[in-house]
């Protein structure tokens, strides 16, 4: 996450996790079932596909080793996956900066904001709200305690309109 200083620290009200899928407390139990699953898993492919073959030791090693070339990815994601959500919700808090939209960009697929202050503050939006704001309009951005943006909302201000538009309508006097 860049400009921290834009951005104020704030309590999180993230909803409890109902049922996970792979709860942290139960890692255990999945790594042990998978290793069971990877020793056990070679013998019936052995026994299924070469009845009439004896058991070789170094075939069944190679299986094993094919077996944890698909296996063990995809437990390395999932446990990266419920990482990052325990550590975001452990952390109890969020990031929250309130930015003014001083362009607006599209392409064919995506819509951007840039905002002030900061430099190069260009943000990936949806098309609603691109087309729900405005420039000079402020939105508030959201991050998490890693620093993903979770949320983008307008800032429904009107008082702080119409001082800008005071303020543009007044010239200072020279004398």
């Amino acid at each position: 996450m860049r400009h921290h200083e834009f951005y104020t620290k704030r309590k999180a009200n993230y909803p409890p996790v109902v049922n996970p899928i792979f709860p942290i407390r139960n890692g255990w139990r999945i790594v042990v079932t998978t290793a069971i699953v990877v020793l056990i898993e070679p013998l019936i492919i052995m026994y299924k596909n070469q009845r009439l073959a004896q058991f070789s030791l170094p075939y069944y090693f190679e299986l094993i080793e094919y077996l944890l070339l698909i296996v063990v990815p995809f437990l390395v994601f999932l446990f990266w996956v419920n990482w990052r959500d325990w550590i975001k919700r452990k952390s109890g808090y969020v990031w929250s900066g309130k930015f003014e939209v001083v362009s607006k960009q599209s392409s064919f697929i995506f819509a951007y904001l840039l905002l002030a202050p900061g430099v190069d503050n260009k943000i990936k939006v949806s098309q609603a709200l691109f087309q729900n704001v405005r420039v000079g309009d402020f939105v508030e951005v959201r991050r998490d305690a890693l620093g993903s943006v979770e949320e983008i909302t307008k800032v429904k201000d009107i008082s702080i309109r119409l001082a800008k538009s005071g303020a543009k309508k007044q010239k200072p006097e020279f004398s």
